[in-house]
């Protein structure tokens, strides 16, 4: 024999026939089997085991326990069942690990961000400019990519010159080409507020001021 290897526990059996570790007792009392008592498990040689499992097979064709003949049994060639090495909890995987493999997995089938043009406000600025369109305030951020809940007057900066109209109670911008900005020595000019009248009809030049 092997030992512990060739024995199998009553917990096994309770587990494998789906029953409880009582009826398994009841089980082996009526078999006239002895557990051999290995540390804190109680087991049984393979040929018990094997006892057990027919008497198992038995009990679950809807027979009684009566008309099992435990003698007849013994005489039978054991079919000895394979041991099962006593189960524990399976230690669940690390979550660091986890985190790791997501990651991973993340970085190498992630969908890449499209590039942004480093020239894309420039060039909506200066086709704002060069068309004489008049935005307004959700327009403009757009356009910036930023808000402008400061710029409560008109301004340089990006090289254009945004000047702030109120006309119908709503905010209204154009933008313009900043000249100084061509030029390293030359200042900016300062901003004047802009008063407009009249309606705008979407181009500088299309409304009266």
């Amino acid at each position: 024999m092997d030992g512990v290897e060739s024995l199998v526990s009553q917990a096994e059996l309770a587990r494998r026939w789906r029953v409880t570790p009582r009826t398994v007792n009841r089980r082996l009392a009526f078999l006239g089997i002895r557990a051999l008592r290995q540390g804190r498990c109680r087991c049984l040689t393979l040929e018990q085991a094997a006892l057990a499992e027919r008497f198992h097979q038995h009990l679950s064709q809807g027979k009684g326990s009566s008309s099992f003949n435990v003698q007849e049994q013994n005489l039978l060639e054991p079919q000895v069942i394979p041991a099962q090495q006593p189960t524990g909890p399976i230690p669940g995987p690390d979550p660091q690990q986890l985190a790791a493999m997501a990651a991973t997995f993340l970085a190498r089938w992630a969908p890449l961000p499209p590039p942004v043009d480093p020239l894309q406000r420039s060039r909506a600025l200066a086709e704002a400019a060069d068309a004489r369109l008049v935005l307004t305030t959700r327009e403009l951020t757009m356009v910036l990519g930023h808000g402008i809940g400061g710029w409560r007057n008109s301004r340089h900066d990006y090289g254009f010159h945004f000047t702030r109209h109120k006309q119908q109670g709503k905010i209204l911008w154009t933008v313009e080409r900043s000249p100084w900005s061509t030029s390293p020595d030359s200042k900016p000019p300062p901003a004047e507020p802009h008063r407009t009248s009249g309606p705008f009809l979407g181009r500088m030049g299309q409304y009266r001021i």
